[in-house]
């Protein structure tokens, strides 16, 4: 199997990686914004060098070879430095430079992490422009398409897809039940039991997936009774209050929000759901001056939380 790096053209590098990320010849090439006859004939080219398939097909999808698998990291690796060199003697001035970053958020991270990031950038850094953008069922079509920045969302629900890109952890949440502080029928501790028959707000999550306490609650082997699901942890909360509903939420969301809208915490007898919140971004942007200057405000403001 050949591997003589040196006899590589190096312009192969970017669609060599976006066919490892993609495990699909249509999607590397969308990706990159080429024909589809092109970058399948750039992996003719790729297959020749290292003299293997590197895509061979699995049923009605691709999937990379044992070989293939073992490129990933070098290939991001060679990429990175290439962009080091690259972006060597650039900069990015706050003061000065105008730029616009688009974060993609839940209500839930948009409350507790980044609004408070943004206070103040008016003054630090007048020409840079924020988008903050609901999650999305395509959120890492979108992420690997440069339309979105940083993504944030919470490890225990990542996938391998997801995990291709870079990311850091940002900060962890437990779940806690909530109340209308007027309502005396739910005192607790909640036994898994209670929480089996006490009448619940659902949250649905992204494109009707689960969210992290149902996933834990479900482990536990608990299903709630959901007359009412909504979207956003912030509708829940709002639907339990004046109501004889419970919700599960995270607790920095609750302690912000709860107060204003009449609610209390009930106690858990179980181990409360708990979730670790990470900020995703393209690997083109790892060394962008601006980049890391928007996610090191990020990640300064989650250290205090």
């Amino acid at each position: 199997m050949a591997t003589d790096w040196g006899r590589l053209d190096l312009n192969l590098l970017i669609p060599l990686n976006a066919l490892l990320l993609e495990r699909n010849v249509t999607k590397a090439a969308d990706r990159l914004v080429m024909g589809q006859p092109a970058m399948s004939a750039v992996l003719a080219k790729l297959r020749r060098h290292f003299n293997d398939p590197l895509l061979v097909r699995d049923g009605r999808a691709m999937v990379l070879t044992p070989f293939a698998e073992s490129l990933l990291q070098p290939v991001q690796t060679a990429l990175v430095a290439a962009r080091e060199v690259l972006s060597s003697g650039r900069s990015f001035t706050p003061a000065t430079d105008q730029r616009t970053f688009t974060l993609m958020a839940s209500d839930y991270v948009a409350d507790v992490l980044v609004l408070p990031a943004l206070r103040g950038l008016s003054a630090d850094a007048p020409g840079v422009r924020v988008t903050v953008v609901s999650l999305r069922a395509e959120m890492v079509e979108l992420l690997r398409t440069g339309w979105c920045d940083v993504l944030f969302w919470p490890l225990q629900l990542q996938t391998p897809e997801l995990l291709n890109f870079p990311h850091a952890t940002l900060f962890g949440d437990e779940f806690v039940a909530v109340a209308d502080r007027d309502n005396r029928a739910v005192l607790g501790p909640l036994t898994a039991e209670d929480l089996g028959s006490t009448r619940a707000v659902q949250v649905s999550g992204v494109a009707g997936q689960r969210v992290v306490s149902e996933v834990r609650l479900n482990e536990q082997g608990v299903t709630q009774p959901r007359p009412l699901t909504v979207d956003s942890f912030t509708l829940a909360l709002q639907a339990v209050a004046g109501s004889d509903l419970i919700t599960l939420a995270p607790r920095r969301l609750v302690e912000r929000l709860g107060p204003a809208l009449g609610l209390r915490e009930v106690p858990l007898a179980i181990e409360p759901p708990r979730l670790t919140m990470a900020m995703f971004w393209h690997p083109r942007n790892m060394l962008a001056p601006a980049q890391q200057w928007v996610r090191e405000r990020l990640a300064e403001v989650a250290s205090r939380l």
